[in-house]
């Protein structure tokens, strides 16, 4: 430990005495995640003396201490610089990362992929359209949580050979770029590696060469690594969102709505099968106000399904029910009250920021909606489309969300919900023995239910001869149409009725 000590204690035994009564004096949580820490040091680098100040702002707000370092003409001078900065105040326990765009991410990753050149202080590398990367079958020291984002149509893969230990020549070869597997575009490398369809440059808001849709996928894979490299705890974001909803549904509070978003940047809320939301604070009050908090019918519940937390976002899977005894502006605009009851799984994606809710996409099957309500009749098709050898619309009413509720766990193989599937229950006598049993149970549920509805709706009902406001054959003679329908589909002639 080195220690000042003054001139008279010099060459005489002293016993320090600490002084510290900080609020982590003694504390019980030391080294742990609630022990108290200065935030991580960040650094940004790219050829340029000036950077992207929006990205910086965004590192910032997530509570790093960034600072942004130019790549000047590079080399051990530059290499040199970082470090000396990086290691500047940083405490025994503590280490600092690098986020590195274009010829700078090339290099960088290059320099620290050889092992001779690690730095034990060095936590996270994360390299932004590199033009080249190091050998893709080699890992980078187990200290450095290295994660790279590929742009363009080639990069350089760089190799060096080997001669009894001793790394010898440095290659460079030109590949195309691989476009990774699957939707998320991930590369099978030593590291974690990326591709995006889009061009280098496309996460610097200030260039023409910004993808916004790349950029916050980016954003997202890059915030998680310097959490997990950094043993960040994430911020309480589940807690975030349920206020956001307690306030929308329970206690319909648009103060308390509006106060969960951020406003560091535009926020906005999207209902997409309707395109109905806001965007920007004026937009949300308005909406939130006037169209959805005061609008929902008291019957409205939400089941939760699922949710799926990641570094920036919340997914919500959510069983929605209702009576359709008010006008829903931003599920049903314009469409008047029913009285029909109604069953929909509805998928929430909220994305945050900066601790706050920065955007909220929300989707749901508006044609089972419609189908439900006795808007849309399957039956009806357009001429075009019965000359082509239509039959009817593939739409599915409260079977679809009753299924996610009941689960798989009861069903047998061979039981899959393929009814709409021209000839799927034709093949074997069993398949279809199977899909009429499970046919009249669900059928049995269904006439309770319409027993019920048509007792809600026999007092000041305005739909004569069975027909809804807007003509179409109301909710129990469609259900009896799609009965029929079903079985014929069943019966020994579905092989032939199709075109």
């Amino acid at each position: 430990m080195n220690i000042a000590l003054p001139e008279r204690a010099k060459g005489k035994n002293a016993v320090v005495l600490s002084q510290n009564g900080g609020s982590n004096h003694n504390d019980p949580h030391f080294l742990s995640e609630d022990f108290l820490k200065d935030p991580p040091r960040l650094f940004i680098t790219a050829e340029d003396n000036e950077f992207d100040m929006q990205t910086i702002t965004e590192w910032q707000d997530e509570g790093f201490l960034v600072e942004y370092v130019p790549m000047g003409s590079g080399g051990e001078k530059y290499v040199e610089r970082l470090e000396r900065a990086g290691k500047k105040k940083l405490g025994p326990c503590e280490s600092y990362g690098i986020v590195a765009y274009g010829e700078a991410a090339s290099f960088l990753l290059e320099h620290y992929h050889v092992h001779a050149n690690n730095d034990l202080k060095l936590r996270l590398l994360i390299a932004y359209y590199p033009s080249r990367i190091p050998d893709p079958l080699g890992k980078f020291p187990s200290n450095i949580h290295a994660l790279v984002h590929l742009a363009g149509s080639e990069v350089g893969l760089v190799k060096h050979s080997q001669m009894v230990g001793i790394q010898g020549k440095r290659r460079l070869v030109k590949r195309i770029l691989d476009p990774g597997i699957g939707a998320g575009k991930i590369n099978k490398l030593a590291y974690h590696s990326y591709t995006y369809n889009a061009d280098p440059g496309f996460a610097e808001h200030d260039i023409d060469d910004y993808d916004k849709i790349s950029a916050d996928l980016a954003w997202s894979r890059s915030l998680a690594a310097a959490r997990k490299a950094f043993n960040r705890a994430y911020p309480n974001i589940e807690l975030l969102v349920d206020e956001n909803h307690q306030g929308k549904f329970h206690t319909r509070n648009t103060q308390a709505v509006l106060s969960s978003y951020t406003t560091h940047k535009t926020p906005s809320a999207t209902y997409f099968p309707t395109l109905t939301g806001g965007v920007g604070p004026d937009d949300l009050q308005r909406f939130y106000n006037d169209y959805f908090i005061y609008a929902n019918p008291p019957s409205l519940n939400l089941t939760l399904i699922s949710r799926t937390i990641g570094a920036d976002r919340v997914v919500d899977e959510m069983h929605v029910t209702f009576k359709h005894t008010h006008e829903i502006p931003w599920m049903l605009p314009g469409v008047p009250p029913t009285g029909k009851r109604v069953e929909v799984m509805v998928v929430s994606i909220v994305s945050v920021r900066a601790g706050k809710l920065y955007s909220e996409h929300v989707y749901w099957d508006q044609a089972s909606v419609l189908f439900q309500i006795g808007l849309l009749d399957p039956a009806l098709l357009p001429k075009k489309a019965r000359k082509l050898g239509a039959e009817e619309l593939p739409v599915v009413g409260r079977d679809a969300a009753r299924r996610v509720l009941r689960g798989m766990g009861d069903v047998e193989e061979g039981q899959a919900d393929n009814e709409l599937i021209p000839g799927w229950y034709s093949d074997t006598e069993e398949s279809e023995e199977e899909s009429d049993e499970e046919e009249e149970e669900e059928d049995g549920e269904r006439e309770e239910e319409e027993e019920e509805e048509f007792e809600d709706e026999a007092a000041g009902s305005d739909r004569p001869n069975g027909k809804s406001r807007n003509g179409l054959p109301a909710k129990g003679k469609v259900v009896g149409e799609e009965k029929e329908r079903r079985s014929r589909s069943k019966g020994p002639s579905s092989t032939t009725s199709t075109k």
